[in-house]
């Protein structure tokens, strides 16, 4: 079995201003604007972690639960691998120990994929014009 350099990068923030309903959520013109913006919130940034699967939802890191119940989200790059963000609602903290704790989460689709798709012709189910003419909102 192959050994993988525990190198991945983990960002725990706090007041991010959206959640998991996706009705608050923010569009960004880029990636790097999106990270900026986003990784400016972090309160606590960990280095050298063991390579995080998406999948799992769950991530134990060297911190005191009570520091991070005001943290709401989170972003994760396994640099081993490549070099894409993924980025996470918090869902739970749960204390292990004075040194360990548990965070669940789940993955934010769209801030995480958000540069990688393309809409295509779309139906519009509400619009709001600026004007009330008649044909404005055909």
């Amino acid at each position: 079995m192959a050994y993988i350099a525990p190198n991945s990068l983990v960002k725990i923030c706090s007041g991010i201003p959206w959640n998991d309903t996706y009705q608050d959520t923010v569009y960004y013109a880029n990636a790097t604007a999106q990270f900026n913006a986003i990784s400016a919130k972090a309160k606590y940034t960990f280095t050298a972690q063991s390579y995080q699967r998406a999948g799992k939802n769950s991530i134990k890191l060297n911190v005191l639960a009570d520091n991070l119940y005001d943290c709401n989200y989170m972003m994760f790059q396994n640099t081993s691998y490549s070099a894409r963000w993924f980025y996470a609602f918090i869902t739970k903290i749960e204390y292990i120990n004075n040194d360990t704790t548990l965070i669940e989460y789940e993955i934010d689709v769209l801030q995480t994929w958000a540069f990688d798709y393309t809409l295509e012709q779309c139906f519009i189910e509400r619009q709001h014009d600026t004007t009330d003419g008649v044909g404005d909102n055909l």
